[in-house]
Parts: C-alpha cells; sequence; structure tokens
C-alpha cells in the first residue's frame, strides 16, 4: 500500500543526514519538502513523463468521463462533473496514439473483459475550469497508480495524504526527494546509495520494466 507524504519527507532528510534514527522534520522543513514532491508530479506531467496529454472542451453542462491522458478544459458556468474513468476500451490504446508512447499492450486481469481494461499506469486526467462559477479557476490533476490501481489525486497533496507511486518503492520516491533537497542542505549530505536508488526509480518510471503487461503483436502491426 501506499506511504503517506509524510513518511516519503521524514526518509528523505534522513537520508540527507538531518534528521536522526526517530527524529522528524519541522514544520517549515516538512512544507517546503511537500511542496517538492508535488512540484515533482506535476513536473512529470509538463514534461511529458506520464505521457502527451490531449485538451478537451466542455461547453454543455452534466457529467463526463475523460479517457486516460486527457485535459478537461470546462467553458461552462453550468455544472459539470468529471469523473476520471474506472475501465477504458481496449481498441482506445490502440488508436490513440499518444498513449502509445510507451508501455507494451495492456494488463488483462484473469478472467476478465477482454474489451476492457483498468487505465493506463501513470495516466492523467486534468480538469480546468475556466468558467466563473461554480468551481471558478480551479484545476484537478490526477495521476493512475497502477500498482494499487487506483486514481490520485496529485495537486492538493497534504502530509497526511497517501504518496502518489510510493507503493512501487519507497525508497527510490524518498531518495528522489532527497536529492531534490540537496539545493537546501548541499549535495555532499546525500551517500551514494540513495542516488542509485533515486536514479532506479527514475530509469523505472520512464521504462516500465516493472509492469506486468500483455503485449498482442497482432494488434500492433
Amino acid at each position: 500500500m501506499p506511504y503517506s507524504v509524510r513518511d516519503v519527507v521524514t526518509t528523505a532528510y534522513r537520508k540527507l543526514g538531518v534528521l536522526r534514527s526517530g527524529g522528524v522534520p519541522s514544520a517549515g522543513d516538512a512544507e517546503d519538502a511537500r511542496l517538492s514532491l508535488q512540484s515533482w508530479y506535476a513536473e512529470c506531467i509538463d514534461s511529458g513523463t506520464f505521457g502527451r496529454v490531449c485538451n478537451i472542451p466542455v461547453s454543455q453542462p452534466g457529467s463526463v468521463t475523460p479517457y486516460p491522458n486527457q485535459h478537461v478544459s470546462v467553458l461552462t458556468n453550468d455544472a459539470v462533473t468529471v469523473t476520471p474513468p474506472a475501465t477504458v476500451a481496449y481498441d482506445y490504446w490502440n488508436t490513440w496514439m499518444p498513449s502509445r508512447d510507451y508501455g507494451w499492450g495492456l494488463n488483462v486481469p484473469l478472467g476478465g473483459d477482454t474489451g476492457y481494461n483498468v487505465p493506463r499506469d501513470k495516466a492523467v486526467v486534468m480538469v480546468t475550469y475556466q468558467a466563473s462559477a461554480p468551481n471558478a479557476a480551479q484545476r484537478l490533476v490526477y495521476v493512475y497508480d497502477g500498482t494499487i490501481q487506483r486514481w490520485m489525486r496529485v495537486d492538493t497533496l497534504t502530509l497526511d495524504d497517501e504518496a502518489p507511486l510510493s507503493a512501487r518503492g519507497f525508497d527510490g520516491l524518498a531518495s528522489l526527494l532527497a536529492t531534490r533537497l540537496t539545493d537546501q542542505f548541499g549535495e555532499e549530505l546525500l551517500g551514494a546509495a540513495s542516488v542509485r536508488s533515486a536514479n532506479r526509480y527514475k530509469l523505472a518510471l520512464v521504462t516500465n520494466y516493472g509492469n506486468d503487461e500483455e503485449y498482442d503483436y497482432a494488434r500492433s502491426l
């Protein structure tokens, strides 16, 4: 299961040697690290690490269920409810090219419906309310954590929230955060093992080596 943001932050500071065993960061230091971690998720989306995102305008009231890696821009003042998808039609992955930037196919559960699947690991859904009411200038950002098969909000993290993508490698995520905090405390404080752990974690995110996926060669031709 995922670890809390507080767990990731505390372990990152311990890796830097600024906390002793059993110690906890100050409120100010914890907030600085939380902001850095939240910024990292945003950077992964903006840089395309989690795949390209397609913009979808919505100008009518009602309920919307976007496909993964879509940015819903709500243009109406009327109420619009946007819910990330629980499942995705199989053909979607083979017809919309941005979804095939990486990965080898789909993880179809044993005995499941091969016509549908859970969203791709690290898929993104973004929602921006452009109009004045009822959600003025609000943005919601979700990332699908395939390890626990759940959409996780990444733009409003608190220290007590579960840290997205922490279930797949807690030490790696904490090491990655520690490398981001070296500007504050100095690179010489971070050990070589933690640097390697951070690099392995980042490599695994990009290459998807850890994903258990079904690859249908005939469909890829």
